[in-house]
């Protein structure tokens, strides 16, 4: 896939945020639901920081990688990529947002 807003919609749509999946969000307020899903985003991209580091703390003590190892980084840095997708849909970016914002952090 190479349009990230597709990529995007295909995410809302795969990994869809309501009350059905995660029953703590029936009642609660638009704030409270966007909190919800935004610290919901943050805990898996915690999650996935957390086994980048154990394989770089791995790597620290043995000096070498290995094929699983290999795969097991690429598997998380596709994770925090799809992570950093749903975390910006979440918080109100689009696509074209990230598209155009992105080049303004490049240093």
């Amino acid at each position: 896939m190479n349009d990230l807003k597709k990529l995007m919609d295909l995410l809302a749509t795969v990994w869809k945020c309501d009350p059905a999946r995660y029953p703590e969000l029936k009642g609660m307020s638009a704030a409270e639901r966007q909190n919800f899903l935004l610290k919901h985003s943050i805990l898996h991209i915690t999650k996935t920081n957390g086994k980048l580091a154990a394989l770089c703390e791995d790597y620290d003590h043995n000096k070498q990688s290995s094929p699983e190892a290999d795969a097991k980084m690429k598997t998380a840095a596709v994770k925090m990529f799809i992570n950093a997708l749903k975390l910006a849909e979440e918080a109100g970016v689009s696509a074209e947002e990230l598209l155009e914002q992105a080049p303004t952090y490049i240093e």
